[in-house]
């Protein structure tokens, strides 16, 4: 499994490949730009900031809007099996 974050412009940024725990830091395995294997270590320090990222609006307003944001763009794609007709 992986997860693919893109920018505004809709090109690959980053494909997150894996994660795991290296003594008492957080490694992230990725492909930055989508093609060059890299790895990010979190530390404890740093990962005790992005509470204040976890309590921003923006991001509490998409936890709490996310069902509602699913349904809509699952509903806005465009069904293939509708071009066979």
């Amino acid at each position: 499994m992986s997860l693919t974050a893109y920018t505004p412009e809709g090109t690959v940024a980053t494909v997150f490949t894996g994660m795991k725990r290296d003594g008492n830091n957080l490694v992230l395995q990725q492909l930055a730009a989508g093609q060059i294997p890299l790895e990010v270590v979190i530390t404890p320090e740093e990962t005790l900031k992005s509470v204040g990222l976890g309590c921003s609006l923006g991001f509490l307003s998409f936890v709490l809007l996310f069902p509602f944001l699913l349904v809509r763009a699952k509903l806005s794609k465009k069904d293939p099996r509708a071009d066979k007709a």
